[in-house]
C-alpha cells in the first residue's frame, strides 16, 4: 500500500520535472524576450506640383517685311521703265534731310534725275515701330494729309507740290518709313508697287 503510493508520487514528480524541462527548453537562454523586426514605415516623398511655364514674351518691333535692296529692281519692270526709265540714278539718297521718325536708319535710297526739271527721290528707312507711330501726327503741321491706304494697309501721307505731278508722299507701317518725292513726274504707280512689295 505504501509502496504503491510512493511509486505514484515518483511518477507524478517525474512528470512535473519533464513538464518544467519542456517549458525551460522553450525559453530564450539570454533571458531577453525575442522581438520580431518591425516593418520600416516608408513615407512616400510628395510629388512636386509642376509650375506652368509662361508663354514666351513676343519681341516687339520686329519687322516681317522684306525690304528692297536694289533701285533697279523696284516695282515691275514696266512701271519702273515708265516712271524712271529715262532718268539717271544720281545717288543713294544718303544725306537728304526729309521728315523721318527718331532713330531712323536708311535702308535704301534712290535719287533719279533727268535734265534739270524732273526727278524722283525714294528713301526707305527703318525705325522702332513706336517711333514711326509717334512721328505720323507731326506731319500735319508740315502740310501733309494722312489716311489709311486701302491697298497696302499703311498710313499714306501726301503733301502736294507747286507743279504738275510734283508731290511728296510718306508711307509708314510697323517699323518701315518710306519717303517718296516726284518732280514733274507721275510716280504713284511705282510707289504703290514698292509699298505692296514691302508690306504684301
Amino acid at each position: 500500500m505504501i509502496r504503491r503510493r510512493v511509486t505514484a508520487l515518483s511518477v507524478a514528480a517525474a512528470a512535473a520535472v519533464l513538464l518544467l524541462a519542456g517549458c525551460a527548453g522553450s525559453a530564450d537562454p539570454s533571458g531577453s524576450p525575442t522581438l520580431s523586426a518591425s516593418p520600416t514605415a516608408t513615407s512616400a516623398s510628395p510629388t512636386p506640383t509642376p509650375t506652368p511655364t509662361p508663354p514666351p514674351t513676343p519681341t516687339p518691333t520686329t519687322s516681317t517685311e522684306t525690304l528692297p535692296t536694289d533701285c533697279a529692281q523696284l516695282g515691275s519692270a514696266a512701271t519702273r521703265a515708265e516712271t524712271v526709265g529715262d532718268m539717271t540714278l544720281q545717288s543713294d539718297g544718303a544725306g537728304f534731310i526729309r521728315p523721318a521718325p527718331e532713330g531712323a536708319t536708311l535702308a535704301l535710297g534712290c535719287d533719279w534725275i533727268v535734265g534739270e526739271g524732273a526727278g524722283v527721290l525714294l528713301l526707305i528707312s527703318t525705325a522702332p515701330a513706336a517711333n514711326v507711330t509717334a512721328a505720323l501726327p507731326g506731319l500735319a503741321s508740315e502740310g501733309y494729309t494722312c489716311q489709311a491706304a486701302e491697298d497696302f494697309g499703311a498710313q499714306y501721307c501726301l503733301l502736294p507740290g507747286s507743279g504738275t505731278d510734283t508731290e511728296e508722299a510718306i508711307v509708314a507701317r510697323d517699323d518701315v518709313w518710306i519717303y517718296y518725292a516726284t518732280v514733274n513726274r507721275n510716280g504713284r504707280a511705282l510707289l504703290s508697287e514698292i509699298a505692296s512689295g514691302i508690306f504684301g
